[in-house]
């Protein structure tokens, strides 16, 4: 397993390093950059954006900037004025060091405001995949046992309603009925401002959880149940389920043992994905519900520029899909002990 284990996080190395590349290239094509937005006054100074410009790097070709952000640039000499000779050495160590960058906009380490909204995160999703999971393996298992009866049609139904309808939508429809319409719920937001944050405890979210939490499971619910049901149809017609009927075990045994075990195999594999989706799915969700989490702080960091914070959630979001990868095989050792991952 510890082989097993090892040999994968080698193969991820060129993974993560192909994610870096393309996002990093992609970054720096999009029209504008940060300076323009810092320094957008109709009487600036075009002396003072160079220097600028000089300052964070932007000055540089593509390539070198990714180096610099790969390897720091700690071991250079910055030209300030344009002179052609250093002025002032490097400030960064690069993500191979440990050092995510400067936040150019909030002028702070971006390790710091991953790590303030991670945890917003992580309390939103979560709670999410863990309901998504639970209740869409039962929806679907039980829709395959009860194959064209009403509550497999009601089943196929949330599937549809659940993929169909975009979450945003639903999102502001929840706001509408439960906060604006009926006052039952915090319309947004992740605790009660009013409160001072020496004091909030992490059960205070639970109610501005509900509905943020609702619409995030609802989407994995409808992929997981249409896909559990389907799975489960498919191994209900194989010949070891028919041999296990003409036994005479017991039906409940059949069930858990012989369908239920070898249909959730390759729910396995949906696992491993729908963890990397963590953060890029909760994106939308934060949003809508104002939520401070990371996809929030990521679409800020796009719409001012803001390329160290940006490539950090790439980094944060790169590494959750391959740990979530890495735990689905793991897991198909559990699920079906003839796998062998040697």
């Amino acid at each position: 397993m510890n082989r097993f284990i090892f040999r994968r996080l080698l193969q991820a190395i060129p993974t993560m390093f192909g994610i870096t590349v393309i996002s990093f290239l992609l970054m720096l094509k999009t029209p504008g950059d940060p300076v323009t937005l810092i320094t957008f006054r109709p009487n600036n100074n075009p002396e003072t954006t160079a220097i600028l410009k000089r300052q964070l790097g932007l000055d540089q070709p593509a390539h070198i900037q990714y180096l610099y952000w790969l390897v720091g640039n700690d071991w250079v000499k910055i030209d300030v004025d344009g002179d052609g000779e250093g002025d002032m050495p490097g400030t960064r160590k690069g993500i191979l060091r440990g050092d995510l960058g400067q936040s150019i906009q909030q002028k702070r380490p971006v390790a710091d405001v991953i790590g303030e909204r991670i945890t917003a995160t992580l309390l939103l999703t979560v709670p999410s995949l863990i309901i998504g999971y639970l209740v869409g393996v039962i929806v679907g298992l039980l829709a395959a046992i009860y194959h064209g009866t009403w509550l497999d049609q009601l089943a196929r139904l949330l599937s549809v309603i659940g993929n169909a309808i975009p979450s945003f939508w639903l999102g502001l429809i929840m706001i509408i009925f439960f906060s604006v319409r009926l006052d039952w719920l915090p319309m947004s937001g992740m605790r009660d401002i009013t409160k001072p944050s020496s004091e909030y405890q992490v059960w205070d979210s639970i109610p501005y959880m509900v509905m943020p939490v609702s619409v995030f499971a609802l989407i994995i619910v409808a992929s997981v149940s249409r896909f559990t049901r389907t799975q489960a149809l498919e191994v209900m017609g194989q010949d070891y389920v028919r041999t296990a009927y003409a036994k005479g075990l017991k039906v409940r045994g059949i069930y858990a043992h012989h369908i239920a075990r070898n249909a959730l195999i390759p729910i396995v594999t949906l696992l491993g994905g729908s963890i990397g989706f963590l953060l890029s799915g909760a994106v939308i969700i934060e949003q809508v519900f104002s939520w401070p989490g990371l996809g929030r702080t990521a679409i800020d960091a796009v719409s001012q520029r803001d390329y160290p914070v940006i490539m950090g959630t790439v980094i944060m979001s790169g590494v959750m899909y391959i740990i979530g990868l890495l735990f689905s095989d793991i897991l198909y050792g559990v699920v079906d002990p003839r796998i062998r991952l040697e």
